[in-house]
């Protein structure tokens, strides 16, 4: 008897995916990491379908937005924050998704991605880069905060400050000073 029942799996898709030879042999994808496949694959799992027509002439469709993919999901799937994040931001910049809407800046709102096709021109001059935002408002992230809890030499003094002296500027010697 296992001391250790399996957990419930939150996050399980049971959809298959299809990967094209020009995506395994595209220069795009071989930028990847593992950590950016497993989600890229991720991606493409997600992805709604629905067959047109029927018979033989039947094609499939699929519908490349609203795909949301949470930092929770990545980490039921064994992918860090740090490696996620990354592996997003791979993804976008070599072409393979692109933001729909840009969440995460007050913590309930997450992202939602399309799947693109500018993979397709990575590496050509027709390859039009595109780079994931900000998802914090400038000035409202943790660098920001610590740079204006900077306090100047006077503002450390613990004891009271001495009277200023103002010296005049005709006098050479040093210590003469005019109150």
């Amino acid at each position: 008897m296992d001391k250790n029942p399996p957990k419930k799996k939150k996050f399980v898709l049971r959809r298959n995916v299809y990967l094209s030879w020009e995506i395994l042999d595209s220069g795009a994808f071989k930028k990847l990491s593992a950590s950016g496949i497993r989600v890229l694959v991720r991606f493409l799992q997600k992805r709604l379908w629905s067959k047109v027509g029927k018979g033989v002439r039947s094609k499939i469709v699929f519908e490349n937005g609203g795909l949301a993919f949470t930092y929770a999901e990545a980490d039921s799937m064994g992918i860090k924050n740090t490696a996620f994040f990354e592996a997003i931001n791979r993804l976008i910049g070599v072409g393979f998704i692109d933001v729909e809407h840009q969440g995460g800046a007050y913590g309930k709102d997450y992202s939602r991605y399309a799947i693109s096709e500018r993979w397709r021109d990575y590496g050509t001059e027709n390859f039009k880069k595109v780079e994931k935002k900000r998802s914090l408002h400038s000035g409202m992230d943790v660098r920001s905060n610590m740079r204006r809890k900077i306090k100047t030499p006077t503002e450390k003094r613990r004891g009271p400050l001495r009277e200023s002296v103002v010296m005049a500027g005709n006098h050479e010697e040093q210590g003469i000073a005019f109150p």
